[in-house]
C-alpha cells in the first residue's frame, strides 16, 4: 500500500509501482529540455550552450526503457503547462536551464510544476531564482560563514573599486552560467585592464558584472546529490593551457565547451576526497537551497584554504553518452548512471509524499 508520509508539502496522489530494492517509480516521466532558438540569445556563445538540448533530453530514452518507465519530451517554453496536462506525468525530469534566453526565467518551470503538483527533479523554485544572480550566492554563502572570494557587485563602468579588493581580480557576468565569457582576459592585474574588461561585458550584455579575487591555487568540481543522502563527489581539475599569457590557469568557456577529445592534455581530472570540502559543499548546498543535485566550483588557495567560486542549483545532469563534467565524475566514482537515476526518482516521489507500508 502506497502510504503518503506526513508533514511534507505535497500530497499529490502519484501512480506509482513497486520495485525490487521497495522503492517507489513513477510509470511516466516527463523529461523537460531547453527550447533552443537562436533568437532568444544575445551571443553564439550563449545559444551554444543550449544547442542540442533536445537531442540530449531523448538520450534518456535507453535508461527510463530498462526501467520499465514511458516517457514524453516537453520543451520548457508557453506550452508546457498545455503539453504537461495532456501527458499527464507522474513526476519531470526538469532539464531546463533558460526560458527565452533568461536564465532567471527558468524558475518558472519549477513554478509551474508546483501549480500542476507534478513532483520533479532539480532546483526548487527558490532555488533556482538563487542561482541566478552570483552576488546574491555569495552574499549568502558569506553570511553563514561560507568562504567565498572578497567582491563587489559593478553596475558601471566607472564603479569605483574597492580599495580593500587585491588583485589579480576576475570578472564575471552576474546573471550568466555555463562559463559564458569567462576567458582569458576575464583575470586582470591592474585598475586598466579592469575598466577595459567591465566596458566591454556592461555594453555587451548589458546586466551587472561581478568582481572578485582571483584565488591561485587548485580547482575542485563537486556534485552534490541528496537522492544519496546528500553525498558529496569531488573531482579536482587539471588545467595546463598552452600558450597562456597569463599565469594563471581555470576552467574558461573554450576549455568547457571544445572538443576535449582534440586536446585531452588540456584538462584532466583526479578523483579527489577531502571531509572538509565535503562537509563545506553539504552546507553551501543547503544554504543555496539546492534541491535533487547541484553542482559547487571551488578553489584551494596556496595555504590550503576553500573558497566557494560558483553554484549551480540546477547544473548539467544526464547520462554517460553527454561529455558533462557530472558523467566524468560519476565514471571516476565508479556510480553507474542507472543506479543513480533510480535513487534520484525513488527520492523524489519519497520527497512528494509517498512510500511503503
Amino acid at each position: 500500500m502506497n502510504t503518503p508520509i506526513l508533514n511534507l508539502p505535497h500530497t499529490r496522489p502519484l501512480i506509482a509501482k513497486n520495485n525490487r530494492n521497495g522503492g517507489l517509480l513513477p510509470k511516466k516521466v516527463a523529461i523537460l529540455y531547453t527550447e533552443e532558438k537562436r533568437e532568444y540569445f544575445y551571443t553564439d556563445e550563449q545559444f551554444w550552450t543550449v544547442e542540442g538540448s533536445k537531442k540530449e533530453a531523448m538520450d534518456f530514452e535507453p535508461y527510463f526503457k530498462k526501467l520499465g518507465i514511458k516517457t514524453c519530451y516537453i520543451a520548457g517554453n508557453a506550452n508546457m503547462a498545455r503539453n504537461l496536462q495532456k501527458e499527464k506525468p507522474d513526476m519531470a525530469i526538469n532539464l531546463v536551464t533558460t526560458v527565452k534566453g533568461y536564465d532567471y526565467l527558468g524558475a518558472t518551470v519549477p513554478s509551474t510544476l508546483e501549480l500542476l503538483e507534478i513532483p520533479y527533479t532539480g532546483a526548487s523554485i527558490l532555488g533556482f531564482a538563487i542561482g541566478c544572480n552570483k552576488h546574491l550566492v555569495y552574499t549568502l554563502l558569506q553570511s553563514h560563514g561560507i568562504d567565498v572570494p572578497p567582491f563587489q557587485l559593478m553596475a558601471s563602468s566607472t564603479t569605483p573599486l574597492d580599495p580593500t579588493l587585491k588583485f589579480p581580480l576576475i570578472l564575471k557576468l552576474n546573471e550568466e552560467h555555463s562559463n559564458v565569457e569567462i576567458t582569458r582576459e576575464s583575470v586582470v592585474e591592474n585598475e586598466q585592464q579592469l575598466r577595459k574588461r567591465l566596458r566591454y561585458l556592461i555594453n555587451k550584455y548589458e546586466q551587472d558584472v561581478l568582481v572578485s579575487e582571483f584565488i591561485d591555487g587548485r580547482e575542485f568540481a563537486c556534485f552534490i546529490f541528496q537522492a544519496l543522502n546528500k553525498k558529496v563527489y569531488t573531482i579536482e581539475r587539471q588545467i595546463h593551457l598552452p600558450n597562456n599569457n597569463t599565469k594563471h590557469e581555470f576552467l574558461d568557456y573554450d576549455l568547457c565547451w571544445g572538443d576535449q577529445s582534440t586536446n585531452p592534455d588540456h584538462l584532466k581530472y583526479a578523483k579527489y576526497n577531502d571531509p572538509l570540502l565535503n562537509a563545506i559543499a553539504k552546507k553551501a548546498f543547503e544554504v543555496a537551497k539546492m534541491a535533487s543535485y547541484g553542482k559547487l566550483d571551488i578553489r584551494m588557495d596556496k595555504n590550503g584554504k576553500y573558497y566557494v567560486i560558483d553554484a549551480n542549483a540546477n547544473c548539467h545532469f544526464g547520462p554517460p553518452e553527454w561529455l558533462c563534467e557530472m558523467t566524468v565524475t560519476m565514471k571516476n566514482q565508479g556510480v553507474p548512471f542507472k543506479e543513480l537515476l533510480k535513487r534520484l526518482l525513488q527520492n523524489t516521489m519519497r520527497e512528494w509524499g509517498y512510500c511503503l507500508s
